[in-house]
Formats: C-alpha cells, structure tokens, sequence
C-alpha cells in the first residue's frame, strides 16, 4: 500500500495504527517531503517519530522519484539510471535520528538552514504552478459557462488532456538529463489511477466557485503516479479522500 506523508505522521502522533497484514510502503517523494519541510525545524522531535514510524511499519521503500518510476515502468532502457536523492535522504534521516533533544529541542544551524533553504526551494516551485493555475481559472469558468455549461463539461472525457500534461512535465524531465521520450512509449496503464484522479480533481477545480490550487496540492497529487492498478492508496487528507471516492474507478485503490 503506497503512503501519503502524512501517514508516517499519523503513526508518530499514535492517530493510526497499522493494520495486521497490510504492508506499507513509503516512496521517495514523499520521504523527501517529511525531511525537507520545515517541521524538521520547528518539531524536531515529532519529525524523529515520523523517521522511527518508517523504519518501523514501511515494509518497503520505491526510491526514486514519481517520474523516473513511470518512465521505468514504461521503458527498460531507463532502468540502468541510479538515485542519488535516496542515498542523501537515508543520510539524514539517521543523523535525525542520531540527535538527541533531551535537553534542548533544536537542530543545529546548519541542518536547519539546509532544511529551511530546500524546503523554500521546493515551495517556490509548487507556489509558482499554483499562482499559474489559479491564474487561469477566472476566465476558465467563464468559458465553461458561457459555452458548455457545468454540468457538460463534468461529463466530458478529458483523459486525453492528462495524458498530455503528464507528457509535457515527463519530456522536461528528460530535458535537464539529454534525453526524451515519445507519448506512445508512455505505459499509461500503469498511471490509470493518476489519471483519473487528475481528470476528476481538475474538473472540480474547474468548476468550483471559489476554489483554488493550494501549493501543498502538489506534493500529495504527484505521489499518486507511484499507486499501479492492483495496488493501494493511504492518505489521510479528506480533500484527496474525497475526490478518490468520488468515482468507481478510483474509490478501489483508496485503503479506508
């Protein structure tokens, strides 16, 4: 079962209890969020659960990040590259861990500029997709109504558009590593649970009058590209449960 980051919290703070029998599995994305927010400044003893919560109950651990695992899942020839991000990560999660805070609950400066200065770098990013989606939705919904009406467009099939945008974010992944990809090597099967789940998020956005895409949308949206047919999916965030829910292809993947 693939976890949300927010699962190794709910274990730290003994708000969730792994079932008997049901395996966790954490993914690098995720791991590298816990490690990279600035929780790890301001709590970092919590932060040392969360860690000792994925040694403990994670029975396995996909490391690397969401789109290297669909381009594997979709081209051998990708397979021979490596992941120096898990290599770091497993680093700083055993020097979390090593710390003690019994006298003092701080992390020495240097970690906690590191921390702090990656976790704005990757805030910047998701802040600036969300300033140009929320940007856009003004004129959208005024598209929306004036051509098709709501309740049509809610109807219409929009995965063609997902697997577009998923394409355009995979080929300048490639970019920044001299490589590319055609849209037709793309296992899009093993991404279905993505998919609809973008198409259906995406549609609500859409149409929702004040709605907006939240930064923190991102994190939790792209490690849905990890979660394959027969597997899955732990979250604890009501708004992804929500949406998951929602519609009988997707509801199956949810672990409720």
């Amino acid at each position: 079962m693939i976890c949300d980051t927010n699962v190794w919290y709910a274990i730290a703070e003994g708000e969730f209890f792994p079932p008997f029998g049901i395996e966790l599995v954490s993914t690098e994305f995720s791991l590298y969020e816990l490690v990279s927010t600035e929780v790890a400044v301001h709590d970092p003893i919590l932060l040392q659960k969360a860690i000792r919560a994925v040694y403990k109950y994670s029975s396995g651990l996909i490391p690397v990040d969401p789109f290297y695992y669909l381009l594997t899942n979709s081209s051998e020839r990708f397979l021979e590259w490596g992941s120096e991000l898990t290599t770091n990560m497993v680093k700083t999660f055993n020097e979390m861990l090593n710390m003690d805070f019994s006298k003092t609950v701080k992390i020495p400066d240097e970690i906690a500029f590191k921390v702090i200065q990656e976790s704005q770098e990757r805030r910047d990013a998701r802040v600036k997709y969300a300033h140009y989606l929320n940007s856009i939705l003004p004129e959208k919904r005024k598209m929306i109504n004036r051509d098709i009406g709501k309740n049509e467009y809610l109807k219409t099939d929009q995965i063609e558009e997902v697997k577009n945008l998923v394409f355009q974010w995979t080929t300048n992944y490639l970019k920044t590593k001299n490589d590319s990809i055609e849209i037709e090597e793309i296992n899009w099967k093993s991404i279905e649970f993505f998919l609809k789940v973008t198409e259906n998020f995406h549609k609500k956005l859409d149409t929702t009058k004040g709605m907006k895409f939240n930064p923190n949308d991102a994190t939790d949206w792209l490690n849905l590209l990890y979660v394959e047919p027969g597997m899955k999916y732990l979250t604890f965030d009501k708004k992804w449960r929500k949406t998951i829910l929602e519609d009988p292809i997707t509801k199956d993947y949810l672990f409720v």
